[in-house]
């Protein structure tokens, strides 16, 4: 007699979740294998792909924590112009970029004022305050959100004077943005008011008691969970605790040279660590400090001596060797980058002709970018910035 076996529905079912499952898991390990055009392309062929490819776990798994940069937006001449330079300069592929599109309502106006794990925060007037709109862009999805600024009277923001995103994507696919401005209830001091951003919340609340600062609080490094902001003068730098909502000040900055002298300075993180870079044009020797994480002090992470760079870029000298035996130099530090290996560490710097990347460790360098057209003789092309960096990112804004 033949017999047959009964296979129960409960079985059916689980065998046929975990096919679903199965090719689910396949599809992410090949969607992390393609380029970020393909993956913009991809989102538009089925809802559960678009679902797969913008869920948090898969953004984690294409960006790691902590990602490094892997190029770099900078001001042009013409107003609210941005280059972009690429860090692979052996990269047989085009770069992403080779200017900056913003969105394109008030795109004359725009510029960047910091950039964070991946996402830009460009606002739309340039100065001690903030007069114009500010938005939350990603350039890697070409994405952006506008932000109701707090203290908006007739659709201008009152005597906002910084506006600093903490966006971490190992912790939370939301940012969060740190607005300070005048105080409302004491005169003279400043108030920070903290918003929480996603597509369902967009609050703003006031966070701690008013206080007096002699601070940059447009140039706010997000960084172990805070932002963080230099003195100005005299002034002491200090750092906010996203979390703990708490306002601290930081050590004092390792300065060798009078705060009111003519020097230029880097200040910056790059994969979960904090630098500062002091660069007086008589020095071709420095160092790049970096802060430690329980913010005990600042210590010597790397010694540059530049030597070897002016050798073979004679246009970064101007004049003759001063009295102390230092020349004088024309240049600028973009950025410092680390990497996954210490040796990986490097510097992006500007002569008047060219952009160089010098490796930290190895103290080896190479032209990353020249400049087209000339500049006037011992100036630089892009006086008095940063670069901001790239960091590839599929967040949603």
């Amino acid at each position: 007699m033949t017999s047959k076996i009964k296979i129960p529905r409960k079985t059916k079912l689980a065998t046929s979740a975990e096919v679903v499952n199965s090719i689910d898991d396949l599809l992410m390990q090949i969607f992390l294998c393609l380029p970020v055009k393909s993956l913009m392309c991809f989102k538009l062929v089925s809802k559960r792909w678009k679902s797969l490819i913008t869920s948090p776990d898969f953004r984690l798994l294409r960006n790691p924590d902590p990602s490094a940069a892997v190029g770099l937006f900078y001001p042009v001449r013409k107003r609210c112009e941005f280059e972009y330079i690429h860090f692979d300069f052996k990269a047989p592929i085009n770069p992403p970029f080779r200017k900056l599109n913003f969105p394109e309502e008030d795109s004359e106006c725009f510029w960047i004022s910091q950039s964070c794990n991946g996402l830009l925060v460009c606002c739309g007037s340039k100065g001690y305050m903030y007069k114009g709109s500010c938005y939350v862009y990603n350039p890697t999805t070409n994405c952006s959100t506008k932000l109701p600024l707090p203290g908006v009277m007739n659709g201008v923001p009152e005597n906002v004077y910084g506006v600093n995103l903490a966006f971490d994507p190992a912790k939370s696919p939301l940012y969060k943005v740190v607005c300070v401005r005048d105080s409302e209830f004491a005169h003279g001091l400043f108030q920070i008011e903290i918003g929480i951003y996603s597509s369902e919340t967009r609050t703003w609340q006031f966070c701690g008691e008013p206080f007096a600062a002699m601070v940059n609080f447009d140039k706010g490094v997000y960084w172990n969970g805070a932002i963080h902001w230099l003195g100005i003068g005299e002034g002491e730098s200090l750092y906010f605790n996203i979390d703990n909502q708490v306002l601290d000040k930081m050590p004092m900055l390792p300065l060798r040279y009078h705060r009111n002298s003519r020097s230029d300075y880097f200040f910056g993180q790059s994969c979960g660590h904090l630098h500062f870079i002091e660069t007086p044009c008589s020095t071709i020797q420095f160092d790049v400090y970096e802060m430690k994480r329980d913010y005990s002090e600042w210590f010597v992470k790397y010694q540059v001596n530049l030597t070897p760079v002016v050798a073979a870029n004679r246009e970064m000298i101007w004049g003759h060797i001063n009295p102390m035996g230092w020349y004088n130099l024309v240049f600028s530090v973009f950025t410092v980058v680390r990497g996954e290996h210490e040796e990986d560490a490097f510097l992006v710097l500007q002569s008047p002709k060219k952009i160089i990347r010098y490796n930290l460790v190895r103290k080896t360098f190479e032209s990353l970018s020249k400049f087209e057209d000339e500049v006037v003789r011992a100036s630089l092309r892009y006086p008095g910035t940063s670069g901001f960096e790239y960091i590839k990112s599929l967040c949603c804004v």
